[in-house]
């Protein structure tokens, strides 16, 4: 399936370089930089992002809060359309803080709106929603006739389609944005009102695609048509392309297609928007394959798994934040549970594996290899390792999907090279085995493994190997 992170907080642009009028000079210079740096984002958003750092201590030592909260926000942003997701939480969290100090309604909501996409981005939808209830209800303390309200607003309601998205309702997501459309009629400007509604008719054209070709193309196209010419084209741009290159790959109409996938990526590559291009790749090395273009389909093949790769050491570290973020929240509510039932569950099912074992005979590690099904896709694994390949845990975490996620929830402090030697006992490597393979001493592999129980809470009765493999 096609899929596509829609369009969020664009819509907040509109509002990035707003600040009050009376200040020093040296606070009007920062103000004017603000500005231009806002342009410059949406034209190269990597330029931009690296002014950021520098504004920012500005923004401090001026006691600018507005502006450093501006400031904060478009990071946020920056890495919300890198797909930086363990970098988007920490920003967040930062900008949600200082919010909360200066009373700032707008900028508060905006950080539990980043939030919730981490949240979905992630499988936790009760609280991607939490978190958009939240933004929801803050604004309402708001001036009901302030755009700037009426963008935050907006942006909760893309929120909410994406967290259906990740649900696959692409049907209630595109209610939500029907809900957008109709507000937008409010808008007395016109440039304003075309702008809203261009990015909404892209993100229809985005959710279309999922499940209706001709409506993802009449929105696609309508997004282009209503688009003002003073607007530079960006993320946007990017995905009705997108959207106009798969009605026509489906067509098989494959020149078509290629001119519009390319025009995308065009765009993506010019402005630095990054979200969606993965799924880019891989259309494009679909269409050169069945043209037999190899060495195209190799180059496609190529910047896939580079994408890949790093979308899964962020998912890993995002993953990692979203779980000691709950601790923290549950510790602070004094809530004996951790935050989700299934590792109440869980605890609750290895307990009773425990108690079941006990009344056995203790297990002693075997340095035979137990017995696995020796599929292809586990021969393709233990090749990728034995060249040490980057893409080994990529490949893995494509055959065991949850398998990062459910050892973090037995110990969220989990570091990544202990998560990949997890991998290989998964793969019932024997101790040996895996210190040929990672160039190590039997003895440091032993320790690694007693290190791994004492961090997993595995009993010493309990064979380590039937313990990852519940996993």
């Amino acid at each position: 399936m096609f899929e596509f992170r829609k369009i969020l907080l664009l819509l907040s642009l509109f509002f990035s370089f707003l600040a009050a009028s009376q200040q020093k000079l040296t606070a009007k210079e920062l103000k004017a930089k603000i500005t231009n740096n806002s342009k410059l984002y949406k034209t190269n958003i990597d330029k931009a992002y690296h002014e950021l750092n520098g504004l920012l201590k500005q923004s401090v030592i001026l006691k600018d809060s507005i502006s450093e909260m501006k400031l904060l926000d478009r990071k946020c942003r920056y890495f919300y359309s890198k797909n930086m997701m363990d970098s988007l939480i920490i920003t967040s969290e930062n900008l949600q803080k200082k919010a909360n100090k200066f009373n700032d309604i707008y900028f508060e909501a905006m950080s539990h709106i980043y939030i919730a996409e981490i949240y979905s981005i992630n499988k936790f939808p009760d609280k991607a929603i939490l978190n958009l209830n939240s933004a929801y209800k803050i604004l309402q303390k708001g001036d009901p006739e302030s755009q700037k309200i009426f963008y935050a607003k907006a942006n909760v309601l893309s929120s909410f389609a994406n967290i259906y998205l990740d649900e696959n309702q692409p049907k209630e997501a595109a209610k939500k944005i029907y809900e957008q459309i109709q507000s937008g009629k409010q808008l007395k400007n016109k440039f304003e009102r075309d702008n809203f509604q261009y990015l909404n008719y892209a993100n229809l054209a985005n959710i279309y695609s999922q499940f209706n070709a001709d409506s993802a193309y009449h929105y696609a196209k309508k997004s282009i048509l209503i688009k003002p010419k003073k607007v530079t084209d960006e993320k946007a741009m990017v995905d009705n392309y997108s959207v106009i290159g798969k009605v026509y790959k489906d067509k098989k109409n494959y020149e078509s297609s290629l001119k519009n996938f390319h025009k995308a990526l065009y765009i993506s590559k010019k402005t630095g928007m990054e979200l969606n291009a993965n799924q880019i790749y891989h259309s494009l090395k679909e269409i050169y394959d069945i043209l037999n273009i190899q060495d195209s389909s190799d180059f496609y093949k190529n910047k896939i798994e580079q994408h890949e790769l790093q979308a899964l050491k962020s998912k890993y570290n995002s993953l990692q934040e979203v779980i000691n973020k709950d601790k923290k929240e549950q510790e602070k509510a004094q809530n004996a549970f951790w935050y989700w039932i299934i590792p109440v569950f869980a605890s609750i099912g290895i307990a009773f594996f425990i108690t079941k074992r006990k009344s056995k005979k203790p297990l002693i590690e075997n340095e035979t290899r137990p017995e696995i099904n020796l599929s292809e896709t586990y021969h393709d694994l233990i090749e990728l390792l034995e060249k040490r390949d980057p893409a080994f845990m990529f490949a893995f975490e494509k055959v065991y999907p949850d398998f990062s996620a459910r050892l973090l929830e037995k110990n969220s402090e989990l570091q990544q090279s202990e998560i990949e030697f997890c991998a290989l006992l998964k793969l019932k490597l024997t101790t040996k085995e895996i210190a040929k393979i990672s160039f190590i001493e039997t003895r440091t592999v032993q320790n690694k493994k007693y290190r791994i129980r004492k961090k997993l809470d595995i009993p010493q009765n309990v064979d380590i190997y039937h313990w990852i493999d519940q996993i």
